[in-house]
């Protein structure tokens, strides 16, 4: 579906195009969600000499565009338009729509229509592959055997596709990705970290997941991933994204809520986390943050230093999780264990969850060790965040000030035990903070 400013751009362009004999067609992820009757934003555009046409074109209408590839037969120009829009006009590779087509990924990604047609909505569609059947059959189906060795990482995206379509993938493709799923190695990790994690941040990705471990390439995406026993792993990734859907069910008292992003990482923590189950909690500060070969995979896959955080950082804390479950609870344990955890406390600790498989819905509400977490997460949320974020009832200046000292590590010391001593609610005052900080002090 498309708005009318969208509409009449596109009016626009065809009058533009039509002016100097040129063809525009519909094609890719724009037609195919278009005869799914789904929303897009994004235009998908093919001409001869698509990318000319669009930066002529843009400059006639005076606004932004990007050249996003000069390499011959490939040249895009993206038309940026208002609200996020956006059209891509591609080179067309060949000197008709039909061998423009048959070069592309899958069958449901080859088909076109004549940009005159889709805007007056008619039906006639170029099909060269069938691909509007493999559509109404729900099937990922490539458009021939060398498409994974033009470009293997559409392989992943195979997966990606039927996760986010819950289509299923054809026996032939699957059989391809396994003769090919080697030739992974060969695309730049910046690539396929940006394509798995749009694969992960799809919900119910288990049936996907499952194709992808049995074609072999999971296992060369995460070699650390493929434990002997993938029902287990299986059983715990697909909890995982139960729990990710319907934190509420859970923990209901709790204001848990996670973005897509944070969903992918989550699940990425998971699928590596076996390989880090004997790392002690005490390395959380070294520059791979305690978890090597998770730490060498993200670095290999070019994944930002938040990212690599966030995943090793939630590994570790759910490791912790398995030395506390059996401490005493008490306030100063709660919060050496917020302390700990940080920011990826509550990605830990639905890590933890999805790994004990008693844990299977709400049912689970009166079991102790889900007890544990709810006590955690109560804490966390309701005492320990409050007044990490507030400002601190003293600063390292004032200390130096009121009690002549010069700056040393032992201020950050007494700094830090205050917080807690505030967090415990020991103290509430800044009167009180001062007298915690000089009998602190006298004890150095």
């Amino acid at each position: 579906m498309i708005n009318n400013h969208t509409h009449s751009t596109l009016l626009d362009l065809l009058n533009f195009a039509t002016s100097r004999k040129i063809e525009v067609f519909v094609v890719g992820g724009t037609l195919r969600d278009h005869l799914l009757n789904k929303n897009f934003s994004d235009i998908d555009l093919t001409a001869k000499n698509g990318a000319d046409l669009g930066i002529q074109f843009a400059q006639s209408l005076n606004c932004t565009y990007v050249q996003l590839d000069k390499t011959p037969g490939r040249a895009t120009t993206r038309i940026i338009l208002p609200n996020n829009k956006h059209f891509d006009l591609t080179e067309l590779q060949g000197t008709k729509i039909e061998e423009d087509l048959k070069k592309r990924d899958f069958t449901i990604n080859a088909m076109g229509q004549e940009l005159s047609d889709f805007l007056s909505d008619q039906k006639r569609i170029i099909d060269p592959l069938f691909g509007k059947n493999d559509l109404q059959n729900s099937l990922i189906k490539i458009t021939s055997p060398t498409v994974f060795q033009a470009d293997p990482l559409r392989m992943l995206r195979a997966f990606r596709f039927a996760a986010r379509m819950n289509f299923s993938i054809d026996q032939e493709t699957l059989t391809e990705i396994s003769k090919n799923n080697k030739n992974i190695a060969t695309v730049s990790g910046e690539r396929i970290w940006q394509e798995l994690i749009a694969f992960l941040e799809t919900e119910n990705t288990g049936n996907p997941l499952t194709w992808m471990q049995k074609s072999g390439l999971l296992n060369f995406l995460l070699p650390i991933s493929s434990p002997s026993n993938w029902e287990e792993l299986l059983a715990s990734y697909n909890r995982l994204e139960h729990i990710l859907s319907n934190p509420r069910l859970y923990f209901p008292e709790q204001p848990i809520e996670f973005k897509s992003k944070e969903k992918a990482l989550i699940k990425f923590s998971l699928l590596s986390r076996k390989a880090e189950t004997n790392l002690d909690i005490g390395n959380r500060k070294d520059k791979d943050f305690g978890t090597p070969k998770s730490f060498e995979i993200l670095k290999t896959l070019k994944a930002s230093n938040a990212d690599i955080g966030f995943i090793c950082k939630s590994i570790q804390c759910s490791n912790n999780f398995s030395k506390s479950l059996s401490s005493n609870l008490n306030d100063s344990f709660l919060y050496d264990l917020c302390l700990v955890g940080g920011s990826e406390l509550v990605a830990g600790v639905i890590l933890k969850l999805s790994t004990l498989s008693y844990f299977e819905n709400s049912k689970c509400m009166d079991n102790k060790i889900f007890e544990f977490f709810s006590n955690l997460l109560k804490f966390y949320f309701e005492r320990y965040c409050p007044i990490i974020k507030e400002k601190p009832l003293l600063d390292g200046e004032e200390i130096i000030r009121k009690f002549n000292i010069s700056p040393s590590p032992i201020i950050g010391n007494v700094l830090d035990l205050i917080r807690r001593a505030q967090v415990l609610r020991e103290i509430k005052t800044k009167m009180e903070a001062e007298l915690l900080a000089e009998k602190l002090l006298e004890l150095k």
